[in-house]
């Protein structure tokens, strides 16, 4: 079911939005975020519809009982730390605090650091792209509590 939902900033700005009510909140900031020129890792979304509750990223919209119509309060925030995971090739996770801000050749540098595997004999891949150095984290929209992926280059020629 599709949902049309009003969002709107302290300043009293007003966006419209459609999206599906099975997405889940993250979803919706990253929606959010590109109308309004914002990163969504700045975004803090709350309704009001029977109580003020603030809306968590990994949750679905139909959770929250929104209807078409709905308002959306938003807050745009400091860049804050997120919670990540980087999955290795024999299945162990880690989990890295990071700033969506951070470069991926710095982030690199401390997987390489806990892992014990050389930058040069890695890369990191999340939701099917590789992370490419001289980017940040952000350009990959990476949900918090994501999981990235390392994977070892093959040896041999």
């Amino acid at each position: 079911m599709a949902l049309h939902l009003n969002v709107k900033f302290l300043t009293g700005k007003l966006h419209s939005l459609d999206i599906l009510a099975s997405r889940t909140v993250w979803d919706f900031k990253v929606q959010v975020g590109h109308q309004a020129g914002v990163s969504p890792y700045q975004l803090k979304l709350a309704c009001q519809s029977r109580a003020h509750v603030d809306l968590r990223d990994g949750t679905q919209l139909s959770e929250y009982g929104l209807q078409s119509g709905d308002t959306i309060l938003l807050i745009v925030k400091q860049e804050e730390s997120i919670t990540i995971f980087v999955r290795n090739p024999k299945g162990g996770s880690r989990s890295y605090q990071v700033l969506p801000s951070d470069l991926v050749d710095h982030f690199k540098a401390r997987v390489q650091e806990q892992e014990q595997i050389r930058t040069e004999q890695f890369y990191l891949n999340y939701e099917g792209r590789t992370l490419e150095n001289g980017h940040r984290l952000s350009d990959y929209t990476i949900a918090p509590h994501g999981t990235i992926y390392l994977n070892l280059y093959l040896r041999g020629g």
